[in-house]
């Protein structure tokens, strides 16, 4: 079986040139003793079975610095392959040659020119295929151009040559360039537009609730719920007991759980899959990169933190394939810090709770927790930077990307691929947690319990009552944020099974917009934990959860006490 490398720089369509040759049927794996993804799949022509490897982005291939472009540049110089396609863009003509040259020294080289519809060099693929010493193919892969005469070059195999180093030029209009999106101010603008559109977009969807409030007359959660009704009357009165509760609240209730967090991230992950591979975001990003790497925040890991903002889950993912390890981990122990869509339907619920009273302070309670939390991300990133060593991705300056026009079957692909990661990585733990706290629900001290009030897991709750009394928050209130490891929609039914949803308006004001703020930010859901360890192993994410639990206890205990100073 043959063994193929895809190489290039960071930004020049190597996913999507891999994606074009593969399919769907992608295999994700770290390497060995590190957190850097590679991807794998298999291309069939002709009854022959092609193995195909993307690596990594370099962007210095004479002097490898940052671990992701160590590894590229190592499996080149000593992985078993028949051979290296290097992939070329207008904008990193000269870095991707380099590549391609350092690669020929120890295997068959052939290089790609990809985005051919924007610009070619002015020679045939011959007369350059001639001049460089090695094959070169002109592929457009967002169309599918070119695509197969690469696959039969890879079937008939690479042929050993030196690659003869030339320079060529491509024109200014290839390398596209927006001045107006260029300008940092207009980026972030955009990016906190782009940022808001999704979750807003989530919220109408999922939630059936407007920006202004108003009920939808349907909704996806709607629909589940009115199936969550008739499924467990229907369990209940044929099963009855407690095997009836286990059937509609273990089996049936995780079941239900798992379709709406897949709804979340599968709308999450299409709109993120749109941004990037249309090449916005990173535009848009690199125009902040001065700016951002001042405040200690990623270059890239920005698209992310914005991305959270819909869902965290697909946001580690996200996460997981940014260049630069230093990059990956701090990105991915920031963003259970931003609230996602599900918490802002939480924000909402307690909001228009504790505030029917005084309706004016509902857009206020809605907002706060996403400023604080954002001054929590800045403090975060330094207390991570400074305890764990992390800086700027070692390598040097990122190419930019081009905006361009997705290629509609390999988007779907990615999301499909990136779907299917979800529901073999992140569901079976969420799943397990879930089975494993239904007792905790059913049962009390004094057998089964007749409702969630009654349970251990009130119990939990009462016993955490000491460490949240100085906040103004009753048990009530505490013992439903457990429930939020699992899904944060979790945290309102358990709110209206305690009765703290009716607690509210009772309360001080510093105490509600306090637990607004903690729920922001305490912990991110066991799905998030889950891709967050596949990201940076099990003594990182303990770390997150423990940090995120203080800086919000903090952050929480900092609002109470400067309201209790006005209020």
């Amino acid at each position: 079986m043959r063994r193929y490398a895809i190489a290039g720089p960071v930004n020049v369509g190597k996913s999507s040139l891999f994606y074009a040759l593969t399919g769907f049927y992608v295999k994700t794996a770290n390497y060995p003793g590190t957190t850097v993804e590679i991807h794998k799949a298999y291309l069939r022509r002709d009854g022959e079975k092609i193995e195909i490897v993307d690596l990594p982005g370099v962007l210095n291939p004479e002097n490898p610095r940052d671990e992701d472009e160590k590894i590229a540049m190592k499996e080149i110089a000593e992985g078993s392959y028949d051979g290296v396609v290097v992939v070329v863009a207008p904008h990193a003509v000269g870095n991707a040659l380099k590549i391609a040259e350092v690669a020929g020294r120890y295997k068959p080289v052939a290089v790609v020119f990809n985005m051919a519809d924007l610009w070619t060099p002015p020679y045939s693929e011959e007369e350059l295929s001639k001049a460089l010493g090695v094959p070169v193919v002109y592929v457009s892969a967002t169309k599918r151009s070119g695509v197969e005469k690469l696959v039969k070059l890879l079937v008939e195999g690479l042929p050993r040559g030196t690659l003869r180093p030339i320079k060529l030029e491509p024109p200014a209009t290839a390398a596209f360039k927006s001045s107006v999106l260029a300008r940092p101010v207009l980026a972030l603008l955009t990016l906190v537009a782009l940022g808001f559109a999704a979750a807003l977009f989530l919220m109408a969807v999922v939630e059936g609730i407007t920006p202004w409030g108003a009920q939808l007359p349907v909704s996806i959660v709607q629909l589940l719920d009115a199936v969550d009704g008739a499924v467990s009357s229907w369990i209940l009165e044929n099963l009855g007991g407690l095997a009836g509760r286990f059937v509609a609240e273990a089996l049936w209730g995780t079941l239900l759980t798992l379709l709406t967090i897949s709804v979340y991230v599968f709308v999450a992950l299409s709109l993120i899959t749109l941004y990037e591979d249309s090449g916005v975001i990173a535009l848009l990003s690199r125009s902040l990169e001065r700016q951002l790497t001042r405040l200690g925040i990623p270059p890239r890991g920005v698209v992310c933190l914005f991305v959270a903002a819909s869902c965290n889950v697909p946001a580690v993912a996200t996460a997981r394939v940014l260049w630069g390890r230093s990059n990956r981990v701090l990105t991915a122990l920031l963003l259970p810090y931003v609230p996602c869509v599900a918490r802002l339907a939480i924000f909402a619920a307690v909001a228009t709770a504790a505030f029917a009273h005084m309706p004016y302070l509902i857009p206020l309670a809605v907002f706060l927790p996403y400023v604080v939390a954002f001054l929590v991300v800045l403090l975060a990133s330094f207390i991570y930077r400074r305890l764990l060593g992390l800086g700027a991705a070692a390598g040097g300056e990122v190419p930019p990307s081009l905006i361009l026009l997705p290629n509609l079957r390999i988007y779907a692909l990615k999301v499909a691929a990136e779907f299917r990661e979800f529901f073999h990585k992140v569901a079976p733990p969420l799943v397990a947690v879930m089975l494993a706290l239904w007792p905790l629900q059913a049962f009390g001290p004094h057998g089964v319990a007749k409702d969630v009030s009654h349970s251990y897991l009130a119990l939990a709750g009462q016993a955490m009552q000491p460490l949240f009394g100085p906040l103004g928050m009753p048990w009530e209130l505490v013992m439903p944020l457990i429930g939020g490891w699992i899904f944060k929609e979790v945290v309102l039914g358990l709110l209206e099974a305690t009765g703290g949803l009716q607690l509210l308006p009772s309360l001080p004001l510093p105490a509600v917009f306090a637990y607004l703020v903690f729920t922001a930010m305490y912990s991110a859901c066991i799905a998030t934990l889950s891709s967050i360890y596949k990201t940076v192993g099990l003594r990182l994410t303990l770390l997150s959860v423990a940090a995120n639990l203080l800086l919000a206890y903090v952050a929480a205990y900092l609002t109470y006490f400067t309201l209790s100073l006005v209020f």
